[in-house]
């Protein structure tokens, strides 16, 4: 019964029921099966070999505030490609000049005062290797105390992509 569960799983599970690629529900999926009934789950909850299909596709940030950054641990290969740029070690600020007024910075900004997950389908608001091709992509939090957004961990699908 989901009432009991935190409302960052409700809401991966509904993300999970609108999402179009096999790899965003897969990666959905993982997060679902992690997840503490009560509380968001850690980046201690968090074993990258349990999806190493997804890794190329999958970002995680460090959360700074006052003012919001965030600084990139992880960098999956296939984001890496398409962005055309490595930012592992980098703050997403850096990288792309202006990016406070933009979905990439602002739905991570959401995510960290919420608690809950944001979900896009579409257009990217910043341009890629293959900006004319949709994108999937999920900012999800993650709390090293079950209530505090330390990281985000998100998974970007690039509709352009030859991967099955």
């Amino acid at each position: 019964m989901t009432n009991m569960f935190h409302g960052s799983y409700k809401e991966a599970l509904r993300i999970r029921e609108r999402a179009k690629d096999h790899r965003m529900v897969t990666f959905l999926d993982y997060y679902l099966k992690i997840h503490p009934e009560i509380s968001l789950p850690s980046r201690d909850d968090f074993d990258p070999f349990e999806i190493p299909a997804l890794l190329q596709s999958v970002t995680l940030v460090d959360v700074e505030r006052n003012p919001y950054r965030f600084k990139y641990r992880v960098m999956g290969s296939n984001v890496t490609y398409n962005m055309e740029f490595e930012g592992t070690g980098k703050y997403l600020d850096e990288l792309v000049p202006g990016v406070e007024t933009q979905f990439p910075h602002l739905d991570r900004v959401t995510v960290v005062e919420s608690g809950l997950p944001v979900y896009r389908l579409g257009e990217a608001s910043v341009s890629f290797r293959a900006d004319f091709a949709d994108l999937e992509r999920v900012h999800l939090p993650l709390a090293s105390d079950g209530k505090t957004v330390d990281m985000v961990l998100s998974a970007f699908i690039y509709f352009s992509d030859q991967i099955d």
